[in-house]
């Protein structure tokens, strides 16, 4: 009996070196393919925060100038760049809720609902603690840029003017007929 016990001893003691030696084998592979893992996530958390600052710096740049190019952009990708943030995508629906003309929202809330877009930016990012509301409200916006903005947005308006007169009925005074456009259809 006691050779039995030493021969199931024995075998156990054999699959126990056999699957050591797995494990030794197979131990370093999987260290390394955890370590690539925990390396490629956290990379990953890095570049959404990156993503996520450089959003929210470029909307304070801009804040005098929301509807600027990069300003609209930015606000264009908050859903994208900030989809695991109800509070930033929240403030956001609220502020371009106000940019519809039909809502009637006064220039004031606009204002006031881009600063709280801003404010829960800033908590995102970690910045909350560091700025205030009226850092976020402050702008720098000189007299002589608002004046540039101001004559291109009337030279604009004249445009759009001059082709809407063009292209009145009204204005047209060639005969239908010698019109090369629209074309005729065949």
């Amino acid at each position: 009996m006691s050779d039995q016990y030493g021969l199931i001893a024995a075998i156990f003691s054999a699959i126990a070196t056999f699957l050591a030696a797995i494990a030794s084998w197979r131990a370093p592979i999987t260290a390394a393919k955890l370590a690539e893992m925990l390396r490629s996530h956290a990379e990953q958390t890095n570049e959404q925060k990156r993503a996520k600052l450089r959003l929210f710096t470029t909307l304070m740049q801009e804040r005098a100038a929301i509807f600027s190019e990069s300003a609209v952009q930015s606000l264009n990708l908050i859903d994208v760049v900030f989809n695991d943030c109800a509070e930033v995508r929240e403030a956001w629906s609220e502020l371009f809720f106000s940019f519809d003309s039909k809502n009637h929202v006064p220039e004031h809330a606009q204002q006031e609902r881009l600063r709280k877009l801003l404010a829960a930016m800033a908590r995102e990012v970690g910045l909350a603690d560091k700025l205030k509301t009226d850092d976020l409200g402050r702008v720098y916006f000189p007299t002589i840029l608002a004046q540039d903005q101001f004559i291109k947005n009337m030279e604009r308006q004249n445009k759009l003017q001059q082709l809407q007169n063009e292209t009145s009925p009204t204005a047209n005074t060639a005969s239908p007929s010698a019109s090369i456009w629209p074309p005729k259809p065949i």
